[in-house]
């Protein structure tokens, strides 16, 4: 593997204030599932705060799903930023449409995205995820026009 198959997916192509905030709130979230422990529990707890527990939960769960889908099933690592990381990359912005696309019901465009991270049947299943998740962030930031991002402050990271 060559430097370029390596990181391919990562190079920055944005930054998230540029972005819709369902699109950036999809970035961030999809980056908190991929960190840390402490990441997931946060990401779990804005679920929660927004929905309660059993609702959130569900949410989370469906979040989770579509995460360990992109990542045990992906034609390759799906790359992206560190949480704070105040740009996004070409994988988080190709996530951040499909669940954009999803929640509005454009799904066979969703799926024309999906199958660049993912190949056969599995986009289907990746999709339906995502229009989960899609809604749910549309509900959440209906009701909190800024998105709860439960982690402690600290300064964003930039390339």
């Amino acid at each position: 593997m060559n430097i370029y198959e390596k990181f391919r997916g990562a190079a920055p192509v944005g930054q998230l204030e540029e972005l819709p905030l369902l699109e950036m709130t999809a970035i961030i979230y999809f980056r908190m599932m991929a960190g840390s422990f402490e990441t997931r529990k946060a990401l779990e707890k804005d679920f929660a705060l927004a929905f309660g527990i059993d609702h959130g939960g569900y949410y989370f769960k469906r979040f989770e799903e579509f995460f360990v889908c992109l990542a045990t099933k992906s034609r390759r690592k799906v790359m992206h930023h560190e949480v704070k990381c105040t740009c996004f990359g070409g994988d988080e912005s190709i996530i951040a449409n499909m669940i954009s696309l999803a929640a509005i019901g454009d799904i066979k465009d969703a799926e024309l995205l999906a199958y660049n991270l993912i190949s056969g049947d599995m986009a289907v299943s990746l999709i339906a995820h995502a229009e989960n998740i899609g809604l749910a962030l549309r509900i959440m930031l209906e009701r909190y026009p800024v998105p709860i991002f439960s982690l402690s402050q600290k300064p964003p990271t930039t390339h």
